[in-house]
């Protein structure tokens, strides 16, 4: 299994050395006195809006209705007020909207009083994730035959869809787009990789062949348990190290979405994933040397951890799990597809709760929801459509704390034990430098509309340096008028920090770079100078390859922001 290295970048210019950076400012906590130009100022210090979307369910099926008194709305333990409340339902297409009965004369005393209309659901941006490492192609093909159908009824603007898929690297099949027939098409295209998972279950299926063929007749070389136990911990640690892998590839695509706004949904396809590799064999080898000790050398291969991390990372990004087992009603029967032959019932109960545990908690704990042992997954995704647009947002006060900070959120519906919840359980509090951070990461991957500042990146041509890298000028533009100035002396000063990050097309990515500057402009000229664009220039060591570069400005007076991406091969050969 190879991995891929972080990407170097490092800022040569501007008298700036890798190591080198300012520790960053925080945000301005009042408007500048005697500001001259520039945009209004933000408070990031003001009261914040929590914002916690909750889909309410009852066997099954959305349960809608319920008002804002019926909801209650806990913080890390502590009752929060609900500020704002707005029920979203499903829109049927081809509905006729119900015609409004005329109002009777008497009825019309006073002046009424306008509906509580919810705004309209903020947009989606629905990744469709095909791990083909950890799926057999008989069940993606039939499972994405349904997906495709999905697409085809749901996918609709503002709403925006992706293909990833994984096969020993994150690919982006299809970026971002409301077009359905592109991502049916990128979907097509999956098909034709090979499933990593037929392996896997080819070589368990050898050790299980081993236990029960050993354990019926015996060994005359060596003792078979001890043979049996090393197969089997041989096994869990390739699958341990499979997941690691397969784990941080979720991570690097929640990572790319961390910065996107509105509802953001991963729909992950696979076989499942482990919740601790090698499990099964292991009381398989219980079962058929009747030693209860075996189960103890499971432990070493518990990925617990692993799977908290990718939650920490999706809750910080605000994004919500949908997971779909792949191998159906056959996980049920311990039957596999190549081959269609049942094992131990023992194996298969332990097999399908090991690979399933793991979906259904990346779904619980994000606010999702897993479909399990359904060969036909067209009443799991039609769940999920109505998860998507049939549900309640409720929101919260908070006020910032300055820090980055992990809330636990918990909600209730009172008085009806009945209903199921879905939602997100945590919510991470943010710095402003680290959201700006967030958007200029998400920017490597996908355009980013926002941009107050009306910054523009322009890039030089890049020349060799060092150790086979190359250094890539950079020019950051930025509107005088947009930016905040204060009187100091006969001058006038400004104060912008820039965010730089590049990711190359083999996917490897730099970590994020950051560097203050002072902009100065004597009083007399600011007239004519305002007109005009203040340009910061910088350098990117970077490696050969061709680049996306993302770059944000902040305003430190204001706290605004903006941001800006651009192409660029780095090496002749490249072009």
């Amino acid at each position: 299994m190879r991995t891929r290295a972080a990407l170097p970048i490092i800022l040569v210019a501007v008298a700036l050395t890798a190591g080198a950076q300012a520790p960053e400012k925080p945000p301005a906590e009042q408007p500048p006195a005697n500001q001259v130009g520039g945009l209004h100022f933000v408070d990031a210090t003001e009261v914040t809006i929590v914002e916690v979307d909750v889909a309410v369910s009852e066997k099954g099926r959305p349960v809608t209705g319920l008002t804002q008194a019926d909801f209650e709305v806990f913080q890390n333990g502590k009752p929060q007020g609900i500020s704002n409340f707005y029920a979203y339902q499903r829109r049927v297409v081809g509905a006729e909207p119900e015609a409004a009965p005329t109002p009777r004369a008497e009825d019309l005393v006073g002046t009424p009083e306008p509906a509580d209309i919810p705004p309209p659901p903020k947009p989606r941006f629905i990744v469709f994730y095909v791990d083909n490492e950890n799926i057999t192609p008989f069940n993606r093909n039939r499972v994405l035959t349904r997906v495709n159908d999905f697409v085809r009824e749901n996918l609709q603007e503002p709403d925006q869809a992706m293909v990833a898929s994984y096969q020993r690297s994150l690919k982006i099949a299809q970026p971002f787009t409301s077009d359905p027939q592109e991502i049916v098409e990128a979907l097509r295209g999956l098909r034709t990789y090979t499933g990593g998972r037929v392996e896997v279950n080819s070589s368990r299926r050898e050790i299980e062949e081993f236990i029960n063929s050993e354990s019926e007749r015996g060994s005359s070389s060596g003792n078979p348990q001890t043979q049996a136990t090393d197969r089997a911990k041989a096994f869990a640690r390739e699958q341990r190290n499979t997941l690691v892998f397969t784990i941080r590839a979720l991570q690097e695509l929640v990572g790319m979405m961390i910065g996107l706004p509105g509802k953001k949904a991963i729909i992950y396809v696979s076989d499942g994933l482990p919740w601790t590799p090698g499990l099964e064999l292991f009381y398989e080898i219980q079962d058929a040397y009747r030693n209860t000790s075996s189960i103890s050398d499971s432990r070493e291969f518990d990925s617990i951890e692993l799977y908290r991390g990718l939650i920490t990372t999706a809750s910080a990004a605000d994004v919500t799990f949908y997971t779909i087992d792949a191998r159906g009603l056959e996980a049920e029967l311990g039957i596999e597809a190549e081959n269609r032959t049942a094992r131990s019932p023992l194996g298969a109960q332990i097999t399908r709760s090991n690979y399933q545990d793991s979906l259904s908690y990346m779904a619980d704990q994000t606010g999702g929801l897993a479909i399990l042992n359904s060969n036909d997954v067209s009443a799991g995704l039609e769940k999920i459509a109505e998860d998507f647009e049939t549900y309640y947002s409720l929101g919260y006060r908070l006020v910032p704390s300055g820090q980055d900070r992990m809330h636990r959120i918990e909600v209730k519906v009172k008085g009806n034990r009945k209903y199921t919840l879905k939602y997100r359980r945590f919510f991470t509090e943010k710095t402003l430098g680290n959201q700006i951070a967030d958007r200029v990461i998400s920017g490597l991957a996908f355009q980013l509309p926002e941009n107050p500042l009306g910054i523009e990146v322009t890039t030089g041509e890049p020349a060799p340096a060092s150790s086979g890298r190359w250094t890539l000028p950079v020019d950051v533009r930025i509107p005088i008028e947009r930016l905040a100035m204060i009187p100091d002396g006969d001058e006038l000063a400004g104060y912008v920090t820039v965010y730089y990050a590049a990711r190359d097309t083999e996917g490897k990515q730099s970590d994020l770079q950051s560097k203050e500057h002072a902009v100065r402009i004597p009083q007399a000229e600011y007239e004519t100078a305002r007109s005009k664009y203040y340009t910061i220039s910088a350098s990117l060591l970077l490696e050969p390859g061709r680049y996306r570069i993302s770059i944000g400005a902040r305003d430190q007076l204001t706290n605004q922001a903006g941001y800006a991406t651009v192409s660029k091969p780095v090496h002749p050969e490249q072009r």
